[in-house]
């Protein structure tokens, strides 16, 4: 009874595993879960909008890290104390210059990008 299951299955899988246009591969710097800090913005440009659910939450996230570890401030603690003339850091605002150096500058890695956001918010 299972292995006619199982062959019944293997027969309908077959024709969409020998119908696939090209073999998936991974863009260089990505090894299954990318690692925002070892990409360059030229492959975090290709991700990005076709990025799985949560891609800006990952890049905040990455970035939160590593404001963390220059000042010891998390990201609310950052935003805090910006001066009132200073643009309206929301989520978006966070995410976007992030996208847009990248758009820029897609020879840079994404860590240049995070440091450029960091001059930004930097106490």
């Amino acid at each position: 009874m299972v292995t006619r299951i199982t062959l019944k299955l293997l027969l309908l899988l077959l024709p969409a595993l020998l119908t696939a246009a090209e073999p998936l591969s991974l863009r260089p710097g990505m090894t299954g879960v990318p690692d925002l800090g070892a990409i360059d913005c030229a492959t975090f440009n290709h991700m990005y909008p076709a990025g799985p659910t949560g891609m800006e939450q990952a890049v905040l996230t990455w970035a939160e890290g590593y404001f963390f570890a220059r000042s010891g401030k998390t990201m609310d603690e950052l935003l805090a104390v910006q001066p009132a003339d200073a643009p309206d850091w929301d989520f978006d605002a966070l995410t976007g210059h992030i996208v847009q150096f990248c758009a820029a500058s897609p020879e840079a890695g994404v860590p240049e990008a995070v440091t450029d956001l960091w001059r930004q918010l930097a106490p």
